[in-house]
């Protein structure tokens, strides 16, 4: 019986690097997840458009590309699990280029009280628009980049659900309680962040002076 259902985001960076984000909806009364209704939750969510406040923070070197769900019960028991690619990669918008490794982090909550009730979310930032004199991102790039991220995850909710029997709901996986409260706001500050594990492919270009 799955708990829960993870929709894995999945996206490419120049040089073959990789991301992915990747929120996880409760199964509200538990249930068989089979492999058909994975692959339909592929195909719905592969078929969604991706909202532009959320390209605008991912520059026109960052792809969306796919999605991977896995159906697993809250203690991680893998139940089943479909991958599929977009048939035309979507493109970020962003025009102020940032490093590979640069995120802008959506915090999750829930009534849960906590760290078993909060939950974050990494999106490529590569191409968010920051303030010069500050370094953070301005108040309208921030508002617009939540908007997109609440729809997306509107979006893939509403997706997930028409393809199973049951109900789902965006929640936090605590995989240390086995715990799935569900999230009720979404928040984002304006200073970007990094994830390390984005640059896990990447080999420098090394410019060498000799010494002394």
């Amino acid at each position: 019986m799955a708990d829960l259902i993870k929709v894995s985001i999945l996206g490419t960076l120049p040089g073959n690097e990789v991301w992915s984000v990747n929120p996880v909806f409760a199964v509200t009364t538990g249930a068989v997840i089979s492999y058909a209704e994975c692959i339909a939750i592929v195909n719905a969510v592969n078929a969604l458009t991706v909202p532009s406040g959320v390209r605008s923070i991912m520059s026109t070197s960052t792809y969306v590309t796919g999605c991977r769900v896995e159906a697993r019960t809250a203690a991680g028991v893998l139940e089943a699990l479909a991958e599929g690619n977009i048939s035309s990669p979507v493109v970020g918008q962003g025009s102020m280029p940032h490093p590979f490794q640069t995120s802008l982090v959506s915090s999750l909550r829930t009534t849960t009280p906590g760290g078993s009730g909060r939950g974050r979310l990494y999106w490529p930032a590569t191409g968010a628009t920051i303030d010069a004199p500050t370094l953070r991102m301005t108040s309208s790039s921030a508002s617009t980049a939540l908007t997109g991220i609440k729809s997306y995850l509107n979006l893939i909710q509403t997706a997930v659900d028409a393809s199973v029997d049951e109900t789902v709901a965006l929640a936090v996986w605590s995989r240390t309680t086995g715990q799935l409260p569900t999230v009720n706001s979404i928040q984002v500050g304006d200073v970007l962040d990094t994830q390390r594990r984005r640059r896990d492919k990447i080999t420098e270009t090394l410019t060498v002076a000799s010494f002394p």
